[in-house]
């Protein structure tokens, strides 16, 4: 199912797809960058990230775009993660409108709008029944209970209806 959705009067209404029909991720050639390995500064992996090359800086020769990645200890998954951003860039680039890092950021903003919706939906329901228990028991003066041998008993008004709306 696909949703229309005004993001701004700069960018055409586009379609935002489900959570599972997301665009395919973008990739790139292995020709049109060049790759280097650094050895990493600072981050998570300790004395060992400072001693091996696992930061990878890709440069787009075309655009000169430079992205470099070290999130992991892994080199490998280093190079991966890098050309990840590195095309995404570049379909940033090439089509704004349509570029999959937008389209995931407006799916994102859609489910957190949705969610705070709920959320305020449900705490107005819940201030609307207490303030009905309290309406209901306002008008009452006094408060006549029977007990177990069909007597009225006469109660503290004020106490009784604190103990009532903790019932209700």
């Amino acid at each position: 199912m696909l949703r229309l959705i005004r993001l701004s009067s700069s960018l055409p209404r586009v379609k935002i797809p489900k959570a599972n029909k997301m665009p395919a991720r973008p990739t790139i050639a292995e020709d049109e960058f060049k790759e280097k390995f650094i050895k990493g500064g600072s981050g998570k992996g300790g004395q060992k990230i400072n001693k091996t090359n696992s930061k990878v800086q890709l440069t787009h020769i075309a655009t000169g775009i430079v992205v470099t990645s070290q999130a992991t200890r892994s080199r490998e998954q280093n190079r991966k993660i890098a050309r990840e951003i590195l095309a995404s860039k570049l379909q940033d680039l090439e089509d704004p409108a349509n570029s999959r890092r937008r389209i995931v950021m407006e799916r994102q903003k859609m489910v957190k709008a949705r969610k705070n919706k709920k959320t305020k939906a449900k705490y107005e329901t819940l201030e609307k029944n207490k303030q009905e228990k309290e309406d209901l028991l306002e008008g009452i003066d006094e408060m006549v209970f029977i007990d177990e041998n069909s007597e009225p008993v006469q109660v503290d008004t004020k106490q009784s209806k604190q103990k009532l709306l903790k019932q209700l």
